[in-house]
C-alpha cells in the first residue's frame, strides 16, 4: 500500500495479477461517469468475461464506456463478442487492425481509468494466465492503483490513443519522435510520475529518466534490481550496468527461467557473459512465468508495461510509472526481494564453454530482436506513411473490428 501525499494522490502497489484484476473490475463496478480501458491482450475467457459483464453493466447504468484493444495482442476474439456492449452505447476500437502498413507498431499498454478519480497502470493483461499469484499458479506480475490528479493524466494518454486509433495512423513520418513527449510535468509531482513511450528515434521519457536515475543511484555505489521478462537491453544500458558493477554497486537482473518467447530468452542469454564478467548478477525466477516489469534503483522504483528491449523502448506505445514515495518504494523493493528469493542465480560460464550451435542461436536471436526488428518496423512504417490514403478512414462512435 501507499499513503496519500501532498498532491492528494493515494497509490496502492499490486503485487499480482490476481489481486490487480479484481481491483480493476471493482473500479469499473463503482464508476459513475466514464470508464476508459486500454489493453494489449484481452481474452474472452476467464477474467475477460468478468470485465465484459462489468463494462456492460456500467454502460447500462449510463456510464460512458470506451475500450481500446491492440489488434494483434487481442486477435482471435469472437466477432460478436462486443455486440452487447456496443448496443448498450459503449465504444470499442482496435489499434492498428491487421493488414495495415503499421502492423508492427503496437499499443502494448495496460491501463484503466474511471471517473477521473482512479487509474491503473499494470504489466498484466486480461487473460487467464494473469489471474494467479505468480507463485503457486499464474504468471508473476505487478502494477499500481492510483487515486488523485494522476488519474486525469492516464485519461489523457487514453484519449490520445483512442483518437489515434480512429484516425488510422499516428501522424509521424518515418518514426520520428514527436516534438512534445508527455512527461508527467503538468501537475505538481507527487510520489508517482507517468513516463510514456511513443514510437520513434531518440530518447523517450522512460530512457531519459532511466539515464538520470541510473547515474544517481550508482554514483557512489548502491543497489539496483531489474526485473523484466524480456531482456535485450541497448548498448548504453549494458555499459551503465557494467560500469556500476565495476565501481562496487550491487546490480542484479532477474528474468524468467521458463519464457513464453523462446527467441527473447536466447537473445537475453547472448549478453549474460559480458554483464557477469563485470560483476552483474543474473537470476532466473523459478516458480512460474515472470512477466513483471519492476525496476528498483535505490529510492526510486519503476513499474508498468515496458520491457528492457528495443521494441518496448522505441517501437511500441508503452507507459511506465516512476515511483518516489517512500512507502511505495519500500513495497516495490519487498516485492522484488520476494522475486529474488524464489530465483536461482545463473552460473558464470565462459563464452567458449557453450557449444558453437548454442552460441550461434543466441547471437542470431539477439540481432534479430536488436537490429532487424527495429529496422524492419521503421522501413514498413515509412513506406506506409509515404503511400497512405490522403484522407484518414472514418469511424463511428461504436466502431468494432
Amino acid at each position: 500500500m501507499g499513503g496519500k501525499d501532498q498532491t492528494g494522490e493515494t497509490v496502492e502497489w499490486l503485487g499480482s495479477g490476481g489481486v490487480g484484476l479484481a481491483r480493476m473490475v471493482e473500479a469499473v463496478g463503482l464508476a459513475e461517469r466514464e470508464v476508459r480501458l486500454e489493453m494489449y491482450i484481452f481474452r474472452a475467457e476467464g477474467p475477460g468475461e468478468d470485465f465484459r459483464m462489468a463494462l456492460l453493466a456500467a454502460a447500462r447504468r449510463g456510464v460512458r464506456v470506451r475500450v481500446l484493444l491492440d489488434a494483434i495482442g487481442s486477435a482471435g476474439m469472437p466477432d460478436d463478442y462486443w455486440d452487447s456492449l456496443l448496443n448498450a452505447g459503449g465504444e470499442v476500437r482496435w489499434f492498428h487492425p491487421l493488414g495495415g502498413g503499421l502492423g508492427m507498431v503496437r499499443s502494448h499498454r495496460k491501463l484503466l481509468a474511471c471517473d477521473g478519480r482512479v487509474a491503473f497502470v499494470t504489466g498484466f493483461n486480461i487473460a487467464p494466465e494473469y489471474e494467479g499469484d505468480g507463485v503457486e499458479w499464474g504468471w508473476r506480475d505487478a502494477g499500481v492503483r492510483m487515486e488523485g490528479p494522476v488519474a486525469a493524466e492516464v485519461e489523457g494518454l487514453f484519449d490520445d490513443q483512442f483518437d489515434r486509433a480512429r484516425r488510422g495512423h499516428f501522424g509521424m513520418a518515418r518514426l520520428r519522435r514527436r516534438a512534445r513527449e508527455w512527461t508527467g510535468l503538468r501537475r505538481p509531482l507527487g510520489e508517482v510520475e507517468l513516463l510514456p513511450v511513443t514510437p520513434g528515434r531518440g530518447e523517450s521519457a522512460v530512457t531519459l529518466a532511466l539515464r538520470r536515475d541510473v547515474a544517481r543511484a550508482m554514483a557512489k555505489g548502491g543497489r539496483a534490481v531489474w526485473v523484466t521478462p524480456y531482456f535485450v537491453p541497448p548498448a548504453w544500458f549494458r555499459k551503465a550496468l557494467r560500469r556500476a558493477a565495476r565501481s562496487g554497486a550491487e546490480v542484479t537482473v532477474v528474468v524468467p527461467m521458463r519464457s513464453d518467447v523462446g527467441i527473447a530468452q536466447r537473445a537475453a542469454r547472448h549478453v549474460y557473459g559480458g554483464l557477469q564478467r563485470a560483476g552483474v548478477r543474473i537470476l532466473e525466477y523459478r516458480p512460474q512465468m515472470l512477466h513483471a516489469k519492476v525496476w528498483c534503483l535505490g529510492n526510486v522504483a519503476y513499474v508498468g508495461t515496458s520491457n528492457l528491449d528495443p521494441r518496448s523502448l522505441h517501437l511500441n506505445y508503452e507507459v511506465m510509472v516512476r515511483c518516489t514515495g517512500a512507502d511505495l518504494v519500500r513495497r516495490a523493493w519487498a516485492d522484488v526481494e520476494d522475486i529474488m528469493a524464489r530465483s536461482a542465480e545463473v552460473p558464470r560460464l565462459g563464452w567458449g564453454a557453450r557449444s558453437w550451435w548454442q552460441r550461434a542461436r543466441e547471437q542470431v536471436a539477439f540481432w534479430l530482436l536488436y537490429r532487424i526488428d527495429p529496422w524492419l518496423t521503421g522501413w514498413m512504417a515509412g513506406r506506409w506513411l509515404r503511400h497512405r490514403p490522403s484522407r484518414p478512414r472514418s469511424t463511428g462512435p461504436s466502431e468494432s473490428r
